[in-house]
């Protein structure tokens, strides 16, 4: 009599096969969950940007006030924003998709607005720079607060006159 061949896998090695697969597994979705943070991330600051981009659209609209023209509502102001004060910096909605609404507020930078003059007389180039920060509280999937996030940018807004 031929003894019986015994195929298939014994117990320990079921064992040892499915932790294998579970370690791996455990380690693919993290990845996947860590790329899932950067995308949010990268959707609030895309969103931020775009917010710097409506208020420096409206400033450079204005075009050219600082030092050679009256402030809208009176007074002569120098170097200053149209759109937004430093000293009450306006809050807006940066996301409102997920469960809790992530807002972020926005003010200028530099305050005052840097102006500039370059060349002689008469070609004298007047110009002032203008510049937007906004900043938020990151807070991903309910966890812990991630540091303040920040986007900023500026731009320089020639005199035409």
């Amino acid at each position: 009599m031929r003894p019986k061949k015994q195929e298939g896998l014994s117990l320990i090695e079921a064992l040892i096969s499915m932790a294998l697969i579970g370690a791996l597994l455990v380690g693919i979705l993290g990845t996947f969950i860590i790329s899932r943070l950067g995308v949010e991330r990268a959707k609030h600051r895309m969103m931020a940007m775009n917010k710097i981009r409506e208020y420096m659209e409206q400033e450079i609209k204005a075009g050219y006030l600082g030092g050679f023209g009256a402030r809208p509502g009176g007074g002569d102001d120098t170097d200053y924003y149209l759109t937004v004060d430093s000293a009450n910096p306006v809050e807006f909605v940066i996301d409102s998709s997920g469960a809790k609404t992530l807002t972020g507020t926005i003010r200028p930078d530099p305050y005052p607005a840097q102006t500039f003059e370059r060349g002689t007389d008469p070609d004298i180039c007047r110009y002032k720079k203008v510049g937007f920060l906004v900043e938020w509280n990151e807070e991903l999937f309910g966890g812990p607060a991630l540091p303040i996030s920040r986007e900023r940018t500026a731009a320089y807004v020639a005199d035409h006159s």
